[in-house]
């Protein structure tokens, strides 16, 4: 596949990920900051709307998969999401004093179903593109690229002189509206008219129950699911409070965008570099290396005190966890192309686009179980954002933030490790997948 190809079938994502950088990070914290919502009431909301991914996923997964057009399964979709999304947009990132609990609960939904209906079909679109065990490694280090692109341009958007300081304000968020509702549409519509639809790997189309019940027999998947669904839970609790973290705990909440550019642009450049090494180690090892790695800069944050030292050990802390975080994303995109390859093998069906519904369902409900935990338990525990807090209340804050987080992250680890499906084995599917084509065609 040419590197262009590649470069408009990414593109999309940088728009997408400027929806996902401040979602649960920074966009809750706003929202308790300067809608005056309760902590609690915000993690009850996080939770209840990524509660709706567990229809609006599959459904989509599998609507896609049955969707032809002379453009292919997957176009139309990716057009309708990315419009719910700038529609969403332009209300989510404005909180302020008038924007109540049902204003964030109401476009929090909608830019989380256009999420969906552009995220999964682009997701499951790598599949078809190519079946080759290093070329999805490969277009997924662009895909993966292109989403650090999209958080980079989000964090830098603090230091325009526009805006009297780099903290991140709804000012800030506004901003990031705009940007999103210009090139969100240019982006897309480069890569629905520059990037083949691609061939799925059989054209017959599942029923619902049928898609369903591969899944469940489907082992590789499930141990793939649980090591994603406990990494993105732990995520999630350290995304949601970090705002925090860098306000309340060290004072260092003006640097906020100086940790996030930085890590930013390391990912990017580390998810290029990564995808060689990746084919050669092992994508399963390398989300195994994703998870440790974690544990290990969670040790060190929660070490990490007050004061001058506090911004450059964060810092490095977080630079350390982009190189491997950028890592772990590329293999993540494109070992569920694989798994999708093992469940064709045995059931003679496309089940892609439900399988990668089916992973974003549990990437995105582990990142709202974790968000909406963490606030949920702070909030238990006292924790105010704009106050001083005792020493019950920080306690609570660094079980949320720290402790929990290490031990989900090094259960994900061990399911990781035991993934199936290495480059060996892979090569054996396509082998049998590629006979069988043969004999079809015969």
């Amino acid at each position: 596949m040419r590197t262009e190809r590649k470069i408009a079938y990414a593109l999309p994502m940088v728009p997408a990920f400027m929806l996902h950088t401040p979602a649960l990070s920074m966009l809750p914290a706003l929202y308790a900051k300067h809608a005056s919502i309760d902590l609690v009431v915000i993690g009850i909301i996080l939770v209840a709307t990524r509660a709706l991914d567990a229809i609006t996923d599959p459904l989509i997964g599998i609507l896609s998969d049955r969707t032809k057009t002379k453009t292919g399964s997957r176009k139309p979709w990716m057009i309708a999401g990315m419009v719910l999304c700038c529609l969403g947009a332009w209300f989510w990132f404005r909180p302020g004093p008038e924007t109540g609990w049902t204003y964030f609960l109401l476009w929090s939904v909608v830019v989380y179903i256009g999420w969906t209906l552009f995220e999964i079909p682009h997701a499951a679109w790598l599949s078809e593109l190519t079946r080759d065990y290093a070329e999805r490694a490969r277009l997924a280090s662009f895909r993966t690229s292109a989403s650090f692109c999209g958080w980079a341009l989000f964090l830098s958007l603090p230091f325009l002189p526009l805006f009297p300081g780099t903290e991140m304000t709804p000012q800030v968020t506004t901003l990031a509206s705009w940007i999103v509702l210009i090139i969100f549409p240019v982006f897309v519509l480069v890569a629905v008219f520059s990037v083949p639809a691609g061939i799925p790997e059989f054209n017959e189309q599942p029923a619902w129950r049928e898609t369903m019940s591969a899944a469940l027999c489907n082992r590789p998947f499930w141990i793939y699911a649980a090591a994603v669904l406990f990494s993105g839970t732990a995520a999630g609790m350290v995304a949601g409070l970090y705002f925090f973290y860098l306000d309340a705990y060290l004072g260092i909440l003006d640097k906020i965008a100086h940790i996030g550019l930085v890590s930013a642009f390391i990912s990017i450049v580390a998810s290029r570099l990564w995808s060689p090494v990746i084919v050669r180690i092992g994508k399963h090892r390398m989300m195994f290396l994703g998870s440790a790695i974690n544990v290990l800069v969670l040790a060190g944050m929660g070490l990490t005190p007050p004061g001058e030292w506090a911004f450059p050990a964060v810092l490095g802390l977080f630079s350390m966890s982009a190189v491997v975080y950028a890592g772990s994303m590329v293999a993540q995109y494109s070992i569920v192309a694989d798994i999708s390859d093992f469940d064709t093998l045995k059931t003679r069906r496309n089940h892609a686009g439900s399988y990668y519904a089916l992973s974003a369902f549990l990437v995105k409900i582990g990142m709202a179980l974790g968000g909406g935990l963490g606030f949920v338990v702070v909030g238990l525990f006292g924790f105010e954002p704009a106050a001083e807090n005792d020493t019950l209340a920080m306690a609570g804050f660094f079980l949320s933030f720290i402790i929990i987080p290490m031990g989900l992250y090094a259960i994900a680890a061990g399911f990781a490790w035991a993934f199936p499906i290495n480059e060996r084995r892979y090569q054996v599917i396509r082998k049998r997948l590629d006979c069988r084509a043969a004999r079809n065609m015969v």
